[in-house]
């Protein structure tokens, strides 16, 4: 109860309400000028100009990697940098990319003065003919022009191509349970007039009025070759074959025996057949039975080297190799050209 003597109570006013801020639209919902004509051709023209930098760069890297720097160099044992034994491994299918990565190694040790010898590693039953000759070519051209003494120690199979190009060597080491030898030239083409039967499929060969009635038929894959063309590619194959053993002759010297006995016919051991180590031996188709040791040390008793550095040249990977691989999982239209014409090869294979 309010009493007399008690001021009356002053009423506070309620808080004013707040102040909304008024915030300032998104920058996006600005409408911004359009560019001139003129900012527009010039920012296409920056950016087109980028991406083919780029497409040119990535072009440029995959040449330089086909042909630069794609030897690379692991020092198997060490020694004088200076007294460089250089090793590279011939192994698999001998092919023209073999052969390529061949010859970068030869202008390595042409143009190395620290590179006193060679060792070839031959891991290989063999391949094409022409990348097993031009190998052969450079093997020859290490020992005479160059004066570099070369040494082959093989693996488990260095058979026609792969013996082919470890011919010429000054002195070649096969492991005991090696096979080598097969020194012959063989031809391999398909005939699928089968398959195209089955899937009623007819091939037309047609030829110019002045060619020969031979020229559309031989070397037909769609139908069975005749007589006549076997004939003729068996004259080929003989004369790849005479080539082969002349490079056998000139490569082994008086170390080769002709005049062993072969059990299946023929001039052993130039008839085609395959050896182990120690029957190769008896036939002066290798000189020493042994590993890729006895090969290093060999080569630098040859190059009269007293502190020999063994250092081992492989293919370097790059750009190129990149993308090949990854091409390769499709569909390789190369696979499709021996269909066409015969293969002719320095190939070991088991009958």
């Amino acid at each position: 109860m309010m009493t007399e003597n008690q001021p009356p109570q002053e009423q506070v006013p309620p808080p004013p309400p707040p102040q909304q801020y008024q915030y300032p639209p998104p920058p996006w919902w600005v409408k911004q000028p359009r560019p001139s004509l003129f900012r527009r051709i010039a920012r296409f023209f920056f950016v087109a100009v980028f991406i083919l930098s780029i497409l040119m760069n990535i072009h440029l890297g995959m040449l330089l990697g086909g042909r630069m720097g794609r030897l690379s160099t692991r020092v198997v044992t060490s020694g004088d940098p200076k007294q460089q034994v250089a090793v590279f491994e011939i192994s698999g299918m001998i092919d023209d990319r073999l052969a390529e990565t061949f010859g970068l190694f030869y202008e390595t040790v042409r143009d190395t003065d620290a590179i006193k010898a060679v060792v070839l590693r031959v891991d290989s039953g063999g391949g094409g003919i022409g990348a097993s000759d031009r190998i052969h070519g450079l093997v020859v051209k290490i020992k005479n022009d160059l004066n570099k003494p070369v040494v082959v120690t093989m693996g488990s199979a260095a058979a026609s191509g792969g013996y082919y190009v470890s011919a010429p060597a000054d002195s070649i080491f096969a492991e005991p349970a090696t096979i080598t030898g097969s020194i012959g030239v063989i031809a391999m083409w398909p005939v699928i007039n089968g398959l195209l039967d089955k899937i009623g499929v007819d091939v037309i060969t047609m030829r110019s009025t002045d060619s020969q009635e031979w020229k559309a038929r031989h070397f037909n894959a769609v139908e069975p070759p005749s007589e006549k063309v076997l004939a003729d590619i068996t004259k080929i194959l003989d004369s790849f074959q005479a080539r082969f053993e002349s490079i056998v002759r000139e490569g082994r010297g008086s170390r080769l025996n002709v005049n062993g006995e072969a059990p299946k016919g023929g001039q052993s051991p130039l008839n085609g057949q395959v050896f182990l180590a120690d029957e190769a031996l008896k036939l002066g188709l290798i000189d020493k039975i042994g590993y890729a040791g006895d090969a290093y040390a060999l080569a630098a008793q040859l190059a009269n080297l007293s502190r020999p550095q063994v250092t081992r040249y492989s293919r370097q990977a790059g750009l190129r190799d990149l993308f090949a691989s990854e091409a390769s999982a499709g569909l390789n239209l190369k696979a499709l050209d021996p269909m066409a014409s015969p293969r002719i090869m320095m190939l070991w294979r088991a009958q």
